[in-house]
């Protein structure tokens, strides 16, 4: 009975010699994997902030601020000269056309390659259409110097911008356009008048030498006007109608000026091109 007994405890504790080794075993397999396990949770953390990316922040955009608008003052005046700079000058007729003086001074002017600005009464483009054709063919600038060349001064307002809106229809059915530059007769007018003009849109041209052609002046008298008053940037008046012996006087210091003043240096332009305006007004 007690070898029996002694053999039962030996089969167990020979059991329990087996088991030991596989559950030390397991217990190690066990450790391992969980050790495992946490290396690579954390390198999964370690790499979590790296893979995730921050969001972009919406952009804000700047609040549109409606700001007044600036109103520019008006450029419109009465020009005497122009710029100084590059020594030019602009030689301008008045009272035009007609069919004995203007061509010749347009001959003139021809032979030479210089262009110049005719101030042309409304009268007198209806009974020369051909003469306007003419000037505005060659290359020359055309200004309004009203209907029939009244005083305004002398006129009420209204009456005076019918004579300019009289002279820029008749203008208009012969060049196609309206003048952009108009010269009061006498180069006189009011304040008011000053005022509708450049409402109209258009600029007032006077001169800074006046040659009083117009009067007789002998030529002579003329050249020492013209070079006792002139400077850069200057606007002469002269005359292509009316007069004394139809402007013969104009027509020969015409033929003086130009040689005379190409050799001081001067350069003939325009109105529109001294002044840098435009020669016509849009449509």
């Amino acid at each position: 009975m007690r070898m029996n007994r002694m053999n039962r405890m030996n089969r167990r504790q020979l059991r329990m010699v087996r088991i030991v080794p596989f559950l030390f075993l397991i217990f190690i397999i066990s450790g391992t994997i969980v050790a495992f396990g946490d290396n690579f949770s954390g390198k999964e953390e370690k790499m979590a902030p790296i893979a995730a990316a921050q969001p972009e922040k919406p952009r804000q955009e700047e609040p549109v601020v409606n700001k007044p608008a600036v109103i520019q003052p008006s450029p419109k005046k009465i020009f005497y000269d122009g710029p100084s700079e590059g020594k030019k000058v602009a030689l301008t007729f008045d009272d035009g056309p007609d069919s004995i003086a203007t061509p010749k001074i347009l001959d003139i002017l021809k032979k030479n390659n210089i262009k110049a600005t005719f101030f042309i009464i409304g009268t007198q483009a209806k009974a020369h259409p051909d003469m306007v054709r003419r000037i505005e063919k060659e290359g020359h600038a055309i200004g309004n110097h009203s209907w029939s060349h009244p005083h305004f001064d002398k006129i009420p307002t209204e009456e005076a911008l019918k004579q300019i809106d009289d002279a820029q229809e008749e203008l208009k059915s012969i060049v196609g356009y309206y003048p952009s530059i108009v010269r009061p007769p006498y180069g006189a007018l009011s304040k008011e008048e000053e005022k509708a003009i450049h409402g109209k849109g258009m600029d007032i041209i006077d001169w800074s030498v006046d040659t009083t052609d117009w009067s007789g002046a002998p030529t002579d008298e003329i050249m020492t006007l013209i070079h006792k008053e002139l400077y850069p940037g200057g606007i002469i008046l002269q005359h292509c109608s009316g007069g004394k012996d139809h402007l013969s006087n104009t027509i020969e210091a015409l033929k003086q000026l130009i040689p005379d003043l190409t050799n001081q240096g001067y350069t003939f332009v325009t109105v529109p091109e001294l002044l840098n305006l435009p020669d016509k007004l849009p449509d």
